[in-house]
């Protein structure tokens, strides 16, 4: 046969397999624990009250089966994962070897009125892993410095009877800026406090209130607090001085409930709403625009979460995912665009909340 003919067929043969490979997801299918310095988890739950987790994105392993008691909120500390349903539980080691969960002293149905904000594990060289929860207590929030373990009769869970916090204050949102400040806000009395060291006290930071009407719960964009209304009707606002005066940003419907918010890495706010998908706010704006590329526009996003993948050359990627109603989201570019990762395997139920 001519060598020229040989080649030509060769060359087409190269060239529709480049095509093939072109014509590839664009997922970063990677396997994480051999390229990945520092894998990312994620968890997430959803309405028949079932736990996963995921480390790429892609694959998903149950943690914890239905019980059809949807968990609200939920964070890791060291090994351990907390989460709140009816009651606050616990699976130590993240369930490796069982799915016992043990409930803490908390009263059924006192997380209802508020979102998942309301623990945080505060993990600074400061708190070492300290878990913090609102909704209960003398001052209005408890903390454990275990993990979150109970302990014999729940000693791990400490009830701090702060000077400088007045009585009647309930921490209803907590959230971490970048600085290591802590900022608490207690949604009942529209007061908001700060904390950088479990050896200081808590001061308290709201100069201006927000509106009485509303519904708030706490992100943050770097330093910069954020505070959303859940009911929509006051939407959210920004705060560069930890709480002491508020301005608002404009462009999401009042028609629409928010459901979620995250500071997007310091460099946009991701809002989730109730039927409205993901609302973005653009680098350098104080209005937020439709960011559902990708995702079903009429979404009910209940939960949004950051994660990095930091990789063995000192790279690193930035993921958000969005739990919605339709399935697990995950967006490469900051909220711009999203693709489904995720949903139930029986197709059936929606996500409520993600860590």
């Amino acid at each position: 046969m001519d060598n020229r003919k040989v080649i030509y067929k060769l060359g087409i043969v190269l060239g529709l397999a480049f095509s093939a490979g072109a014509c590839k997801p664009t997922y970063d299918e990677i396997d994480n624990n051999n390229v990945i310095s520092k894998p990312y988890v994620l968890y997430v739950g959803d309405t028949f009250g079932a736990i996963y987790r995921t480390n790429d994105g892609l694959n998903f392993q149950t943690v914890f089966g239905a019980d059809n008691y949807p968990a609200t909120a939920m964070v890791t500390s060291g090994a351990n994962l907390i989460y709140i349903k009816k009651n606050v539980h616990i699976i130590e080691k993240l369930g490796q070897g069982n799915n016992n969960t043990n409930p803490t002293f908390m009263a059924p149905g006192a997380f209802s009125d508020y979102g998942e904000s309301i623990i945080i594990n505060v993990n600074t060289p400061a708190f070492k892993n300290r878990v913090y929860i609102g909704g209960t207590g003398k001052k209005g929030y408890i903390f454990n410095d275990s993990n979150g373990r109970p302990g014999i009769s729940y000693s791990n869970w400490k009830d701090e009877d702060d000077i400088n916090i007045p009585t009647g204050t309930i921490m209803t949102s907590f959230t971490l800026l970048d600085n290591n400040t802590l900022i608490a806000y207690d949604d009942v009395n529209k007061r908001t406090f700060k904390v950088s060291s479990p050896t200081q006290q808590w001061t308290q930071t709201t100069g201006s209130p927000l509106p009485t009407a509303g519904k708030f719960f706490l992100s943050h964009m770097g330093n910069i607090v954020l505070a959303a209304d859940k009911t929509g009707a006051n939407g959210v606002y920004y705060s560069a001085n930890d709480g002491n005066s508020w301005s608002k940003y404009s462009g999401i419907p009042t028609s629409l409930q928010i459901l979620s918010m995250c500071g997007g890495f310091g460099q946009t706010v991701l809002v989730g709403t109730n039927g409205g998908g993901v609302y973005r706010l653009p680098a350098g704006s104080t209005k937020f625009v439709t960011a559902n590329i990708g995702m079903p526009k009429n979404a009910i996003v209940k939960s949004l979460s950051e994660k990095y993948d930091y990789y063995k050359n000192n790279t690193s990627k930035k993921y958000i995912y969005a739990a919605t109603d339709q399935g697990v989201y995950r967006s490469q570019d900051l909220g711009e665009n999203w693709v489904k990762v995720y949903e139930n395997p029986d197709k059936k139920g929606s996500f409520t909340v993600m860590y």
